[in-house]
C-alpha cells in the first residue's frame, strides 16, 4: 500500500482537482464517465476504500451478546447430563439435597463469571477465550499449559457428546433397545459410525463460519428450551399413570410425593455400588459448567469486553431457573422408586417423548458442535502466539473470516479417536480440564487485584480480591471432591506442560501479573532489607565491561561466582552532550538487557553516562544496586599494555584494550569470538578514549577512596568454561600471596581481609556443581626455606579446617632451586636461559638490578662509599606498590648492602646489620617471628616490640591503612602478623598517633604486658652470617666505625609481598561484634634457614679473624618486579593444569593516576605478575568476610 494514502469514507470517491465536476450537486456520472472518475483516484486512495469497506463487512459479520454469548452459554450449560441424569441424582440425594449441590455448583460459576467479567472487561480481548485471559494475565507458562489442557478437554467433550447424541437415538431407534421404534443396527461398529457422521456433519458446519453457527445456535435453543419446558408442563397437565414394565409411578403435582423426595435415600447404583455426596456431585457439576462457551467465542464477538460479562450473567441466572423448575416439578411429580430404577425417566414421563428427544438431540448436537469451534480457536490462538515447537501449521486461518481450518481438521482427527475411550474416564477428565480452568482465571483475577497494578482497571465493577479467591479455593476443592486420582493427573500434566514452555517458548511481551507481584513484594522486602552479618556474606559483583563479545566467558564467570547474590554488568557510556546521546543510552538499555536474556545469566543492567570514564565508573559505583542489595565487589579488566605500547603510549580506543572490558588484543590478537551469533549488543557504539592514567584512577578510586573490593581479571578468554565439551584443565588454584605494610614505626597491618577473601571467592565457585565437578580446588602457599614449609602448612590447615573449606593444599619453597628466577636474582646462579632473558629484559631499566649486577661482576671496586651513601632516595624505582610519592624505595637496604660493600672493596654483605631496620620485611620481624638477629638487636634496644606499655590496635581494614595521613614517614618492616589489622608494636610516648595516652579506653585498643627479655648469647667462633657478629667483624677487621642508625621519622609503607610464614589463626574465645577469626602472633620463633648461635654463660671467647661472609639477599629484601618475577615463574611452573587462579592484587599509591609513568609502572607490575599464568583474577579486600560465628 502506498504510504501516502489518506484514508477517506468507503462510499466516497476522490477526484483530482482537474476532473472534480464543476456543479458539487451533479449527479455521479454513469458508465464510461464513472470508470474513468474511478480510474484517476489519487493512489493510494483506492486502496484505503477497499480496505475500510473490507473492516466494515467484518464486524457486521461479527456476533453480539445474544447470538455470541449468550445462546452458546445456554446451550453448553443446559447439558444432555439433565436429560440423562438428573432423575437418578434426584433420586438418590432428594429435592434439598440436589439443591444445595446446584447451588453450590453455580456459586463456583458464579465466582468464576465474576473473575471471568472483570478481566474481560480491562481490556481488548482477541481469539482464544479462557486461554487469551489466563496468558495475558498470568503468562505464558500458566496461560500455555491451562490452554493446552483446556483445548484437550473440549476435544474429549466434541468426542462425548457426539457419542452422547448417538446414544439418545440408538435407545429411541435401536434395532435392538430402541423404544419408538427398532430400525437402526447396534454395535460396536455402528455406533462409531453413526458418531463420526456426527462430527463430520459439525465440522462442515463449522467451516462455514460464525454467521452459521450463530444461526444454528439460535434454532436449537428454540428447540431446547420448548423441550425443557415441556417437563414442568407434563407435571402440571398431565394425569398420574403407572407404567410396571418400566417402573414408572407418575403421581402428578402431589405433596405427598414431594415431601417422599424431599430428603436424600442413597441406594446401590446399577453395578451395585452405594452413591455418596461426593460422587453425585461429581455428575451434577459438569451438567452446569459451560459457562467458557461465550469466552470461547471472543474472536467472534464485536464487542467481547461488554458481551462476555453480560451474556454469560445472564445466561447463569437463566439455566439455573431452568434446572430449578426442572428439579422441582420432577420431585413433586415422580415416585421415589421410578427416580432409582428409570434413567429415562424424563422422556417416559412427558407428555411427548419425541419433545424430549428432540431437547436431547439438539443441546447434544450444539455441544458437539460448540467443542469444535470452540478447541479449533483455542489450538489457533496457541499456534500464534507460539508457545510449542511445531504449532504453526494450526496458526493459519482463511483469508474471509480467518477461520481454523487446519485447527479444525487436528481437533475432528483427535476428536475420532475420542470415541475409542470409555465415557466414565472421559467425562471425569473433562471435569478435571474446566475446573482447572476455573482455577487458573479466579487466581488471574486475584493477582491483578492484590497487586494493585494502576491499569487494572475493570469496567465489571462487581468483584473484589476476595471473590477471587474463593473462587481459586472453590475451584480447587471441587477438583479433588469430584475425582481426586483425576486431579492429581491433571496436575502432573499440567506441571509438565508448565516446564515445557518455560524452558522452550522465547520470552513474551505480555506483561503478566507475576512481574507487578513480584515488584509489590522486592519493593516491601528491600525495605527491610539492612546490610547482612558477616555470616551471611555473598558476592555482589559490579562487573564493569564494555565490549560484551570479548568479556563473554568473563560475563559467564562471575555469573557462576556471585553465590545467588546480586550480579550487575555496569556499563559506562562517555558523552559530552547528554541530550544528543539519550537515543544511544536507551538503545544500549534495550541491548544490555537482552543480552541478560540471550545469555542465561542472572543480572542486572547498570548503563551510565559521564562526560569522562573516571566519573561515570564512580557513578556506577555509587548509585548501582537498590536499599540493602549493593555490590562489595567490583570487577574491571586488566588494561592491556601490549596496545600501549603499540600506540607509542597515547590514547588508545576501549574498542582495542581490556580496560573495563577484561580482554583485548593483546590477549590473543583479534576478536576471540568473532565467528559467533550476533550478540544483541553487537550494535552499540564502542566508546572512543581511555587512557592509562583514567583507568588507574579508576582503580585508585575503587581501591582507596571508595574502598571497594576489587578485582582484576586478565586472560579469561582462554577460559575453559565447565559447560564446553572438551576440558584440558583440571584446577581451580587460590595464591593468596601475603603482604604487609607499616603505618609508623611501631604499626604494621597485613592483608588477612584480602587472604581469606581469596579462600572464600575459591569456595563459592567449587559450590557451583557444574565447576566443582570439572576442577579441583587448590589453595598454593610458598615460604622461602625449607624449614618452613612444615609450619606454614600446619597454620594454612588450621585456618582451612576453621573456615571450613574442603581443599587441596600445597606449599611451595623458594630456595628449592628450580625456579630460575630466583636462582638469578638472589644468589646471581645460572639459570634457564628463558627465563635469565625475562629477568633481564623486566629489570634491565632497573637501578637496583644494575648496581647488584655490577658488585657481583666486581665492576664496582673504585666506587665511592660516600657517593652511594648520599644518593637521592628516588634514584632507584621503588616498589610500584609504595604508597604516597614520599615512601622510601623499597631496594634502600639493597643500597645499603651494594654502598658498604663497594667502601669495602670486596664482595660482601657482611656490614648489614645496622641497616636493619631498612631492609624492609626480611630484616626487622614482627613479634611471632622473632630470629635470632632479632634477640640479639633486642639486647641493646630497650623498647622492643613486648616493651611494657605495647599497645595493639586493629584498624576496620586494610583500606583503612591506606588513608593513613600522608605526613607520616616510616620505613618498610615486618612480616605478618596480627588479625589482618595494623598492629602497634610500640607507642613512643613522642608520637601523637599512636601515644598510649591517646589511646587509653579506646574499646579497640588492648594493652599487653611485656614478657622477659631472652637470655644474652655469646657469638660463636665459628663464622656466623648474622648481623650483630657481621657488624662486629667489620668494626674490629677494618676499623671502620659503623654509625649507629638514627630513629626513622614515622612514615608509613604501601603493602608488599612476604614470604614468611602465615601467622597463626585464632577464633575469639567470646562472641562479640567484631571478627571471629583473625591471624595472632606466636610466641616462638619460625624455624630460619640457619640454626641460631647457641650462647653459654661466662665471658666471651677471644675474638678469631675471620673472612668475610657473603650475604645475599632474601626475597623479602627485593622490589616489586623482582618479586613478581619469581612469583610468577611459580605460579607458572604449579598451575599449568589450572582453568583459573586467583591471587592477590596490590594496591597502587595513592595518587599514581596524576603522572603517566607512574600508572605505567603499576600497571606493569601487574603484567609481570600475571604474564602466561592464564586465566587470573587478582583480589584486594578491604572488609573481612569470613566468620566462625554460627
Amino acid at each position: 500500500m502506498a504510504t501516502n494514502a489518506t484514508r477517506i469514507p468507503f462510499n466516497t470517491i476522490h477526484y483530482s482537482p482537474r476532473q472534480r465536476p464543476a456543479d458539487e450537486s451533479t449527479p455521479l456520472l454513469v458508465g464510461e464517465a464513472a470508470e474513468s472518475d474511478w480510474m484517476n483516484v489519487e493512489p493510494g486512495v483506492m486502496e484505503d476504500v477497499v480496505e475500510a469497506q473490507v473492516e466494515v463487512v467484518k464486524e457486521k459479520r461479527k456476533l453480539g451478546t445474544f447470538d455470541g454469548v449468550f445462546t452458546p452459554t445456554c446451550l453448553n450449560t443446559l447439558s444432555i447430563l439433565m436429560f440423562l441424569r438428573f432423575g437418578y441424582i434426584l433420586g438418590q440425594c432428594g429435592i434439598l439435597g440436589m439443591f444445595g449441590m446446584l447451588v453450590a455448583s453455580y456459586a463456583v460459576n458464579l465466582l468464576t463469571t465474576l473473575s471471568v467479567s472483570a478481566v474481560s472487561s480491562n481490556g481488548t480481548v482477541r481469539g482464544g477465550g479462557a486461554y487469551y485471559l489466563i496468558s495475558r494475565t498470568l503468562g505464558p507458562e500458566f496461560g500455555g499449559s491451562i490452554g493446552l489442557v483446556f483445548y484437550l478437554g473440549q476435544v474429549l467433550n466434541t468426542g462425548m457428546n457426539a457419542v452422547g447424541l448417538v446414544n439418545c437415538i440408538i435407545t429411541n431407534y435401536g434395532a435392538v433397545s430402541g423404544t419408538a421404534a427398532q430400525v437402526l443396527p447396534e454395535s460396536f461398529g455402528w455406533n462409531y459410525l453413526y458418531s463420526s457422521i456426527v462430527l463430520i456433519v459439525c465440522t462442515v458446519m463449522s467451516f462455514f463460519g460464525s454467521g452459521l453457527f450463530a444461526k444454528a445456535s439460535n434454532g436449537l435453543l428454540l428447540v431446547l428450551m420448548i423441550s425443557t419446558l415441556s417437563i414442568p408442563a407434563s407435571a402440571i397437565f398431565m394425569k398420574p399413570f403407572t407404567n410396571p414394565a418400566e417402573h414408572v409411578l407418575f403421581t402428578g403435582l402431589s405433596w405427598r410425593t414431594f415431601s417422599n423426595n424431599l430428603w436424600p435415600s442413597f441406594s446401590p447404583d446399577p453395578d451395585g455400588k452405594t452413591e455418596d455426596w461426593a460422587s453425585l456431585f461429581g455428575i451434577l457439576f459438569p451438567a452446569t459448567a459451560g459457562i467458557f462457551a461465550g469466552a470461547s467465542m471472543s474472536g467472534d464477538l464485536r464487542k467481547p469486553s461488554k458481551s462476555i460479562p453480560k451474556g454469560t450473567l445472564y445466561s447463569l441466572v437463566f439455566t439455573f431457573s431452568t434446572y430449578a423448575l426442572v428439579i422441582f416439578f420432577m420431585g413433586a411429580s415422580v415416585s421415589r422408586v421410578t427416580l432409582h430404577r428409570d434413567l429415562d425417566v424424563i422422556q417416559d414421563t412427558n407428555f411427548s417423548p419425541y419433545l424430549i428427544l428432540m431437547g436431547e438431540l439438539s443441546t447434544s448436537f450444539f455441544s458437539t458442535l460448540m467443542g469444535l469451534v470452540g478447541a479449533a480457536k483455542c489450538l489457533q490462538a496457541l499456534a500464534r502466539d507460539g508457545l510449542y515447537p511445531g504449532f504453526t501449521p494450526f496458526a493459519q486461518g482463511t483469508s474471509r473470516n480467518d477461520e481454523p481450518i487446519v485447527a479444525l481438521i487436528l481437533t475432528f482427527v483427535l476428536s475420532q479417536i475420542t470415541l475409542l475411550a470409555p465415557l466414565n474416564l472421559i467425562a471425569s477428565f473433562i471435569t478435571m480440564t474446566f475446573l482447572m480452568t476455573f482455577f487458573a482465571t479466579n487466581l488471574a483475577c486475584t493477582a491483578l487485584k492484590l497487586s494493585s497494578a494502576p491499569n487494572f482497571r475493570p469496567s465489571f465493577r462487581y468483584f473484589s480480591w476476595h471473590t477471587a479467591l474463593a473462587g481459586v479455593l472453590a475451584s480447587g476443592v471441587t477438583m479433588f471432591l469430584v475425582d481426586g486420582a483425576s486431579a492429581s493427573g491433571c496436575v502432573l500434566v499440567l506441571i509438565a506442560l508448565f516446564l515445557l514452555v518455560h524452558y522452550t517458548s522465547p520470552p513474551k511481551s505480555w506483561g503478566d501479573v507475576s512481574q507487578s507481584l513480584i515488584y509489590h513484594q522486592v519493593r516491601k522486602y528491600l525495605l527491610r532489607l539492612r546490610s547482612s552479618h558477616i555470616k551471611f556474606w555473598r558476592p555482589q559483583i559490579l562487573l564493569l565491561v564494555n565490549d560484551p563479545r570479548r568479556s563473554r566467558k568473563l560475563v559467564t564467570f562471575c555469573n557462576s561466582m556471585k553465590k545467588g547474590g546480586l550480579y550487575i554488568l555496569g556499563h559506562v557510556i562517555v558523552t559530552q552532550d547528554f541530550e544528543s546521546s539519550f537515543d544511544e543510552l536507551k538503545k544500549q538499555q534495550e541491548a544490555w538487557v537482552r543480552l541478560v536474556d540471550w545469555e542465561r545469566i542472572k543480572a542486572f543492567v547498570h548503563v551510565s553516562v559521564a562526560p569522562t570514564l573516571e566519573w561515570g565508573a564512580r557513578n556506577a559505583v555509587i548509585s548501582a544496586g537498590l536499599g540493602g542489595m549493593r555490590p562489595n565487589i567490583v570487577v574491571v579488566g586488566m588494561f592491556n599494555l601490549d596496545e600501549y605500547r603499540e600506540e607509542g603510549g597515547e590514547y588508545m580506543t576501549l574498542a582495542k584494550v581490556k580496560s573495563m572490558s577484561g580482554e583485548g588484543r593483546g590477549e590473543g590478537g583479534g576478536n576471540p569470538l568473532a565467528g559467533e551469533a550476533e550478540m544483541p549488543t553487537d550494535g552499540c557504539r564502542s566508546e572512543k578514549a581511555v587512557t592509562v592514567t583514567s583507568y588507574v584512577n579508576v582503580l585508585e578510586d575503587l581501591l582507596l577512596s571508595l574502598q571497594m573490593n576489587v578485582a582484576v581479571a586478565r586472560g579469561f578468554t582462554e577460559l575453559e568454561l565447565p559447560t564446553e565439551k572438551v576440558h584440558t584443565k583440571k584446577y581451580i588454584d587460590l595464591w593468596p600471596i601475603q603482604m604487609t605494610s607499616e603505618l609508623s614505626p611501631h604499626i604494621l597491618t597485613t592483608n588477612f581481609d584480602t587472604y581469606t577473601l581469596i579462600l572464600q571467592l575459591g569456595a563459592i565457585l567449587n559450590t557451583v556443581p557444574s565447576w566443582r565437578k570439572t576442577y579441583t580446588l587448590r589453595v598454593c602457599v610458598f615460604v622461602e626455606y625449607e624449614s618452613d614449609v612444615a609450619d606454614e602448612h600446619d597454620r594454612v590447615s588450621r585456618l582451612l579446617s576453621s573456615l571450613r573449606i574442603q581443599a587441596q593444599l600445597h606449599v611451595f619453597y623458594l630456595a628449592k632451586g628450580d625456579l630460575g628466577c630466583y636462582q638469578w636474582i638472589i644468589h646471581g646462579e645460572e639459570a634457564e636461559p628463558e627465563e635469565r632473558e625475562r629477568v633481564e629484559s623486566v629489570l634491565a631499566e632497573e637501578a637496583w638490578w644494575r648496581e647488584m649486577r655490577e658488585h657481583r661482576e666486581g665492576l664496582s671496586e673504585n666506587l665511592d662509599l660516600k657517593k652511594t651513601l648520599s644518593r637521592s632516595e628516588g634514584t632507584w624505582a621503588g616498589s610500584t606498590f609504595h604508597q604516597g610519592p614520599a615512601f622510601p624505595p623499597r631496594d634502600l637496604g639493597l643500597r645499603k648492602i651494594l654502598g658498604d660493600a663497594r667502601a669495602r672493596k670486596r664482595k660482601s654483605f657482611s656490614g648489614l646489620s645496622h641497616f636493619a631496620g631498612r631492609l624492609g620485611v626480611s630484616l626487622r620481624h614482627h613479634a611471632g617471628f622473632d630470629s635470632a638477629s632479632d634477640a640479639s638487636e633486642s639486647e641493646t634496644d630497650d623498647e622492643g616490640p613486648f616493651s611494657e606499655g605495647a599497645v595493639r590496635v586493629r584498624r576496620r581494614s586494610m583500606g583503612d591503612a591506606l588513608d593513613w595521613p600522608r605526613s607520616a614517614t616510616t620505613t618498610a618492616v615486618g612480616s605478618l602478623g596480627g588479625t589482618g589489622r595494623p598492629v602497634l608494636q610500640h607507642a613512643a610516648e613522642s608520637d601523637p598517633l599512636v601515644s598510649p595516652m591517646n589511646l587509653e579506653g579506646h574499646p579497640e585498643y588492648v594493652r599487653y604486658p611485656r614478657p622477659p627479655p631472652p637470655p644474652r648469647r655469646e657469638a660463636s667462633p665459628k663464622p656466623q652470617p648474622k648481623l650483630e657478629t657481621q657488624k662486629k667483624e667489620v668494626e674490629e677487621n677494618e676499623g671502620l666505625k659503623v654509625p649507629k642508625r638514627p630513629e626513622p621519622k614515622s612514615r608509613k609503607s604501601a603493602p608488599m609481598f612476604t614470604s614468611k610464614a602465615m601467622p597463626d589463626t585464632a577464633e575469639e574465645p567470646e562472641e562479640t561484634a567484631g571478627p571471629s577469626i583473625r591471624f595472632v602472633d606466636s610466641p616462638k620463633p619460625l624455624r630460619s634457614a640457619t640454626k641460631a648461635p647457641v650462647h653459654t654463660p661466662g665471658p666471651a671467647p677471644p675474638a678469631v679473624s675471620t673472612p668475610p661472609v657473603e650475604l645475599a639477599p632474601s626475597f623479602n629484601d627485593l622490589p616489586s618486579l623482582g618479586q613478581h618475577l619469581i612469583i610468577n615463574e611459580l605460579i607458572r611452573r604449579n598451575s599449568k593444569e589450572t582453568a583459573v587462579v586467583f591471587t592477590t592484587l596490590p594496591a597502587m599509591p595513592r595518587g599514581t593516576w596524576r603522572e603517566e609513568s607512574e600508572c605505567v609502572e603499576y600497571l606493569r607490575g601487574l603484567e609481570v605478575l600475571t604474564e602466561g599464568v592464564g586465566p587470573v583474577l587478582m583480589v584486594h579486600s578491604n572488609t573481612l568476610v569470613v566468620t566462625t560465628a554460627l
